[in-house]
């Protein structure tokens, strides 16, 4: 697996430290650049949460964020410990010294991620629509022929069902 991440002339390290106490996996991984003009970058999943523990050669450590834009990670001794999260890549900076960075990796179990969910029946207006979009609720009694209906309190007791849908139109 090492070699899956190596770098002409930097190095990576990946110390694996799985914690499964029923809540996240964490792994520790290194970061280490031994050649002065490459950066070395390690792939990383947004859902994973991201802290730097260590380094050595006081290196740039960088986290790329899905829109483009990049943060650059504080050093553990300049301040209170932070944690990081919504990354999709950890780089460290090339410089004129050997850099070393090690950070922890916690990812979440897939039961208590919800990333990107949306019901099969649910109504969504996409970010990238333009105009106005109108939301009409319906009612029917046969599924067949709809009737425009107002949210509110409707009786129970009616001799027949009452199906209800949610449409959107765009004006």
């Amino acid at each position: 697996m090492k070699s899956q991440y190596k770098i002409v002339g930097a190095a990576l390290g990946i110390f694996f430290g799985w914690s499964v106490n029923g809540m996240a996996q964490m792994q520790y991984v290194m970061l280490e650049n031994t050649n002065y003009s490459l950066s070395v970058q390690y792939p990383i999943q947004t859902n994973q949460i991201i802290s730097l523990v260590g380094i050595y050669g006081s290196p740039t450590v960088l986290g790329s964020r899905p829109d483009g834009k990049t943060i650059i990670f504080p050093t553990p001794s300049s301040g209170p410990f932070q944690i990081f999260t919504g990354l999709t890549n950890i780089s460290i900076q090339a410089g004129n010294v050997t850099l070393c960075a090690t950070l922890q990796i916690t990812t979440p179990q897939s039961v208590n991620v919800i990333s990107n969910y949306v019901p099969a029946d649910a109504i969504v207006i996409p970010a990238s629509a333009t105009g106005n979009v109108q939301i009409i609720l319906e009612s029917s009694t046969d599924l067949v022929n709809w009737t425009a209906a107002s949210p509110g309190t409707y009786d129970a007791s009616s001799a027949t069902n009452r199906f209800f849908r949610v449409r959107a139109v765009h004006n």
